[in-house]
């Protein structure tokens, strides 16, 4: 069986028992969804219960000698069912569920504070308290055995492993404790509120693993016990927070039913070996119940939220038992799975014991008038007796002088330290969470400095509960609270030393487990940061280039301004005589140096030559002189022209 929570099925799945939020244990019958019995503990002669599990002892848990004569009778003696209280005092006493009263009290010193968590194994029970101790009580004899001091931290579940030999338990960090050598053997890491979920389940090949549920976490842990893994093995997504599930394993799967805070029930089929942590498991089918509002003429639906949900206790496999209502009234009912509907609405009509009355009961003998606020004038102790109110009229310059920063800031800061402190200690003594609110709601480290110097010493410890159940919450929440906290370790560090090392560590166990939690993770959440912050930058660049096109368009554009025709052909007939003069000085530089010198000599006796036929004087020697000229003229005359000079 697995650890007991605020609600339970028995072990026959004949009853479904509860503590509700007034204290009182309710116990209900599964098949006509009515109400067994309530046990109210008389406060001033019992203390009230905390948390209880069902337990089953033979012939009302006497002793073995009795036993034996009913079985030499040949009557055979059936068990009876009792359930076992955790009380918050500290100690365990047995409640008969035939007698509806209280029938032992365990006999022990018991836990210095309240029972958190409770375990039955077989004729022994174990107990876990906010004290850190895990108790061992015997069953059949009501007595105390052995006292296992875990540590400090207080302990919100817990669950037996290895029979007699190895023990599960912890809060926000799961702690597996050798139980013979009072050793750790293994801390599961992960959650990061307490846990009070939990369960034991063994697979066909007898691994064992355990799935969890915290308060704020919405999700179901699932660990493996065997190896070094410190971290969860498979996460179970949940839209909040579970407060009850229930497993039962067929053919090598998982069948988990998870209720959450919202009313909403998950069901998952996961074969364990398909269990992988990087990829959260989605429910297989969700269910829902909803009022029927056909005759009521209303477009909003109401929900009515599941209480519970068991698979262990269904009728077969295709369906799946549910309590919808509230701890007022619960009805239960059986439905048929779905395979092919994942999103399941289930329309019901209202409770029985939860319908308001008729209209006759409710339309009352004396009517009260309908009041129009706007005319209406409200008279208050003062100007109770006088027959007439006048309006007061504050002139224009009061209200400059009330709105303006003058020199009486000093006076209207005073005014409100003194107002924090106040306020502060009325919620502290009062636990009135409005207050509290008001008073975390301002982030201004000089205001919480001095508000933290003038705070009592005696609240000093109320206060940083106060902070770790403020840590808890969201991003916003956990700044003011470590501000808060830097300023009471500042202005009260000589009244903390005196609590000594262990008070020291259990006031500040949860803040320091926090803040680890969120410093071993600071390095990847500011990777995440810079990402995002590029993702946003990235899409506030599209978002403002797709409101103003003109500048998307001109953005990247090469302008080139050309120049006027006289310009181009200059240049095209500059770059033409130097691309040629490249040519010949590359045809040059093939030949050896002799050559361009003889070269160059021929082309200035010919230049000489021709300079002279153009002057008219033509005769060498007696000899004709003719010379070729080769001219390019204008591109359309492409034929050479020769000259012939004559005697």
């Amino acid at each position: 069986m697995s650890t007991s929570c605020a609600r339970e099925y028995s072990r026959d799945g004949k009853y479904f028992a509860f503590i509700n939020s007034q204290g009182k244990f309710v116990v209900y019958d599964v098949e006509t969804s009515n109400v067994n019995q309530i046990y109210t503990p008389n406060l001033h002669l019992n203390v009230p219960c905390t948390c209880f599990a069902w337990v089953e002892i033979g012939a009302g848990g006497q002793n073995s000698a009795k036993k034996k004569k009913k079985r030499a009778s040949g009557g055979s003696v059936p068990p009876q069912t009792f359930v076992a209280f955790g009380t918050s005092k500290g100690g365990v006493a047995l409640y008969g569920l035939a007698s509806a009263n209280i029938e032992k009290v365990f006999k022990g010193s018991g836990h210095s504070g309240p029972i958190t968590a409770i375990y039955v194994q077989g004729d022994c029970l174990l107990t876990a308290g906010a004290d850190g101790k895990v108790i061992e009580w015997s069953l059949g004899e009501c007595v105390q055995r052995k006292v296992h001091n875990l540590g400090v931290e207080k302990l919100t579940c817990l669950v037996a492993v290895a029979e007699g030999s190895t023990i599960l338990s912890g809060a926000k960090q799961l702690k597996l404790w050798d139980v013979e050598n009072g050793k750790v053997v293994k801390t599961l890491v992960g959650h990061t509120s307490n846990t009070v979920l939990v369960k034991k389940i063994v697979s066909q090949d007898g691994l064992v693993f355990i799935l969890t549920g915290s308060v704020n976490d919405r999700n179901v842990s699932m660990w493996s016990v065997e190896g070094d893994d410190k971290s969860a093995v498979g996460l179970f997504a949940m839209d909040d927070a579970p407060e009850y599930f229930s497993t039962r394993m067929v053919g090598g799967k998982l069948h988990l039913v998870a209720v959450s805070k919202s009313g909403v029930a998950h069901y998952f089929i996961k074969s364990l070996d398909k269990i992988n942590i990087n990829k959260p498991i989605k429910p297989n089918y969700t269910y829902e119940v909803a009022l029927d509002a056909a005759g009521t003429g209303s477009k909003a639906v109401d929900r009515l939220p599941i209480f519970t949900a068991s698979v262990e206790f269904s009728s077969n496999q295709e369906q799946l038992l549910i309590a919808y209502g509230s701890d007022l009234s619960l009805k239960f009912e059986q439905i048929t799975i779905e395979k092919d509907l994942k999103h399941n609405v289930i329309i019901r009509e209202q409770i029985k014991g939860l319908l308001p009355k008729d209209k006759s009961e409710k339309d009352l003998k004396a009517k009260t008038p309908t009041v129009d606020k706007a005319v209406a004038e409200f008279l208050n102790p003062v100007n109770a007796g006088k027959k007439s109110l006048k309006t007061v009229e504050i002139p224009m310059e009061a209200r400059l002088e009330n709105l303006a920063l003058s020199a009486d800031g000093d006076l209207k800061t005073n005014a409100n330290q003194k107002n924090m402190v106040h306020l502060l200690v009325q919620g502290l003594h009062s636990k009135d969470a409005e207050i509290l609110r008001s008073v975390f709601s301002k982030n201004e480290p000089d205001l919480i400095q001095r508000t933290a110097e003038r705070i009592p010493a005696q609240y000093v410890s109320i206060l940083l509960n106060e902070l770790s159940s403020l840590m808890q919450k969201k991003t916003v929440h956990v700044a003011t609270a470590v501000c808060w906290l830097k300023a009471l370790i500042h202005s009260h560090a000589s009244q903390l030393m005196a609590l000594g090392s262990e008070n020291l560590l259990s006031n500040f166990g949860t803040c320091l487990g926090i803040i680890e939690y969120r410093v071993e993770h600071a390095n990847s959440l500011s990777k995440l940061s810079g990402r995002l912050e590029l993702l946003v930058s990235q899409i506030d660049r599209t978002e403002r280039l797709a409101k103003n096109p003109d500048q998307m368009v001109n953005a990247h554009v090469l302008i080139h301004q050309e120049e006027e025709d006289s310009e181009v052909d200059s240049v095209i007939g500059k770059e033409h005589g130097s691309s040629e003069d490249e040519y010949d000085g590359m045809m040059d530089e093939d030949g050896p140096e002799e050559d361009d010198d003889a070269e160059d000599e021929e082309e200035n006796a010919l230049a000489g030559s021709f300079v002279r036929l153009r002057n008219g004087a033509g005769k060498q020697g007696g000899r004709n002189l003719q010379v070729d000229e080769e001219s390019s003229g204008d591109d359309e005359d492409d034929d050479d022209e020769e000259m012939d000079v004559s005697d």
